[in-house]
């Protein structure tokens, strides 16, 4: 049977791809700038499926390189991150609408913190985004699939830093009304949005970035990527 669509995965660390590593038919490994990009196949669509490192950096090379060497018709980023919002619990899923850099910072020039020194909007946060198709049929496919899983739909936070102290908390979430923070979405959001790529990212909430990371955090990412990516998948 011949795949439908070429579908590009990223995930930061071998925990956030390794069930999905062991659902891939065809498997082939490559490795290329310091990349372990796998090919092969799930749920009949052929994936690029990379694990990029964690940070923006290495984030965004790794979503150019796909882009460049594999010509996806999607991007979906899945793995972990620190909940935000009150109504969070560990487990479950946050789909980024809206991705900001929360540690981009030229607020002594008189912008907006956030604000990426684009030309556009310097009174407020940039944003990237996920693409509205796919954030409509992974909400469909977990409302079929995974009904006992809770998601939530909002702006997550991205930036070079671990967020695990209730002051980093509160200010992330009231400068930017953001549901979770991470390293990589927002970086490879906007690489995708600049590529004109359609892409999701989606994380499940390992810890509530209080300084109480769950013990379980390894298998949180893992579950999340299983469950999450082959549920979108279905819908493709």
């Amino acid at each position: 049977m011949t795949t439908s669509r070429i579908i590009g995965i990223i995930g930061a660390m071998d925990c956030e791809i390794a069930k999905l590593k062991e659902l891939m038919t065809n498997i082939k490994a490559i490795n290329a700038n310091q990349l372990n990009i796998f090919t092969g196949e799930i749920e009949n669509h052929k994936v690029i499926l990379v694990k990029s490192g964690v940070g923006k950096v290495n984030a965004a090379l790794c979503c150019q390189y796909i882009i460049d060497n594999f010509k996806p018709d999607y991007i979906i980023n899945t793995g972990i991150a620190g909940g935000l919002a009150d109504n969070l619990s560990i487990g479950d899923i946050v789909i980024g609408e809206n991705l900001v850099q929360h540690d981009f910072d030229a607020t002594d020039l008189g912008y907006a913190k956030g604000y990426m020194c684009t030309g556009i909007g310097k009174d407020r946060p940039t944003m990237y985004h996920s693409d509205k198709e796919l954030m409509e049929k992974f909400e469909h496919a977990m409302k079929t699939y995974h009904s006992e899983i809770k998601f939530h739909r909002g702006i997550i936070a991205t930036g070079d830093m671990f967020v695990g102290n209730i002051k980093k908390k509160q200010d992330i979430r009231k400068t930017f009304n953001a549901l979770a923070a991470e390293m990589e979405g927002g970086a490879i959001a906007q690489s995708a949005n600049l590529n004109n790529i359609p892409c999701i990212i989606i994380r499940a909430i390992a810890d509530l970035a209080d300084g109480t990371v769950a013990d379980s955090i390894d298998k949180t990412a893992a579950e999340c990527a299983s469950n999450t990516v082959t549920t979108l998948l279905k819908c493709l």
